[in-house]
């Protein structure tokens, strides 16, 4: 860690940079430290720290005022083994150190929860890290949040959770927007519609826990990205936050939905500690929403496109039939895997996204009824080595 930041040290005197920023999840602490160092604005050290290791994060929020979920640090399987018997079941099992719910598993059964474990304890250790990256304990182990989408939306089609993308300005956390999800395969992320189509109580209430979540951590001046679970009653359940911008294209996404770049704001926020282009009230109502949106194996397995005994492949064609767009909803983007890709599924689905899609339109939920089509009717060609 001390020589990555010695490096950002280096390169930063050298060009007499006014701020240094990150989106890659790994490198946000010695980021955090450097900054420091050279007397810029940055989220702070400690509190990079605490936003990196799942542990430190649960109990800042914890500490914080935030609904408190019961957790435990595991190093190896005999503290996983005590974990259980402390915490019971539903437990998540999550590496502290890693992004994008890579390695993330439920355990809702004591019959295989120390085969899973081995399992993706097996799996990381293949997970090529940088050296600089630090941990205190290999995984979190924490109680489930059980999400009830029907208390929050009013159609059906989303997800029991959301996303928070904001700004911690000298301390303090500015909501910038909300991005509501499409169901996970498992907990891979599959899309994200921008901007939320909740009501304005559903969004204060979960802007409210969101800022205490992220001021527990002492967060100063960053971006933020924060993961919420939508639970019974209107119950907000934060599950993480990081200390930078949301992955995917859901940055360019807010500015195409509200003509908001919030890459600006950030550089205005850390080079001279306001922006005029930060919006007074978080963005809610966008003048076209934008979905994010990849289709992964399991999607053409379910609609029978693809043999589901077949491990290793490489995809030659994805085809997407007119009539899966619902109302007015187009096709911005359409990407997909390129023939030289060998796609393996017996790991994480995370790191198996074969197609990337970017949907527009005037109504979210003719995006999520399009989304749904998609997955039903696109159809795979694929070939296999040998």
């Amino acid at each position: 860690e001390q020589q990555v930041v010695d490096d950002i040290i280096k390169i930063a005197r050298q060009y007499n940079v006014s701020a240094i920023t990150t989106n890659n999840e790994l490198f946000v602490t010695p980021m955090a430290i450097a900054c420091e160092k050279l007397g810029l604005r940055g989220a702070g050290s400690t509190a990079a720290r605490k936003a990196r290791d799942k542990n430190l994060m649960r109990e800042s929020f914890n500490n914080g005022g935030v609904r408190t979920v019961r957790s435990r640090r595991v190093s190896d399987l005999n503290d996983f083994k005590e974990a259980l018997l402390e915490l019971g079941l539903p437990l998540i099992l999550k590496p502290t150190f890693l992004a994008s719910s890579i390695g993330v598993r439920l355990i809702d059964s004591y019959d295989n929860a120390e085969t899973i474990f081995n399992e993706v304890s097996k799996f990381i250790s293949t997970v090529t890290i940088p050296e600089s990256v630090n941990y205190e304990a290999l995984f979190i182990i924490e109680e489930y949040l059980v999400g009830c989408k029907d208390d929050w939306y009013k159609f059906g089609g989303y997800s029991d959770y959301v996303s928070v993308e904001g700004f911690m300005i000298d301390g303090k956390y500015h909501a910038l927007a909300i991005n509501d999800k499409f169901p996970q395969i498992g907990f891979t992320e599959t899309a994200h519609v921008t901007s939320t189509t909740l009501d304005k109580e559903a969004c204060e209430l979960i802007i409210a826990e969101v800022k205490k979540a992220n001021e527990s951590l002492g967060l100063q001046w960053c971006s933020t990205h924060t993961e919420v679970k939508l639970m019974k009653n209107r119950e907000v359940g934060v599950i993480e936050t990081a200390a930078r911008f949301a992955g995917w294209n859901m940055i360019p996404n807010i500015k195409k939905a509200h003509g908001v770049d919030a890459a600006i704001i950030l550089c205005d926020l850390l080079c001279d500690g306001e922006s005029s282009s930060l919006p007074q009230t978080m963005l809610r109502t966008p003048s076209i929403y934008y979905a994010d949106f990849h289709l992964y194996p399991t999607d053409f397995i379910s609609n029978s496109s693809l043999d589901s005994n077949i491990n290793t492949f490489n995809v030659e064609n994805i085809s997407i039939p007119n009539d899966a767009l619902i109302g007015n909803v187009r096709i911005n983007s359409f990407s997909t895997a390129s023939p030289a890709h060998k796609v393996d599924t017996s790991i994480f689905e995370s790191f198996n996204a074969i197609a990337y899609i970017e949907l527009c339109g005037e109504s979210s939920i003719d995006i999520i009824e399009s989304i749904k089509n998609i997955k039903i009717k696109a159809t795979i060609n694929i070939s296999q080595e040998g």
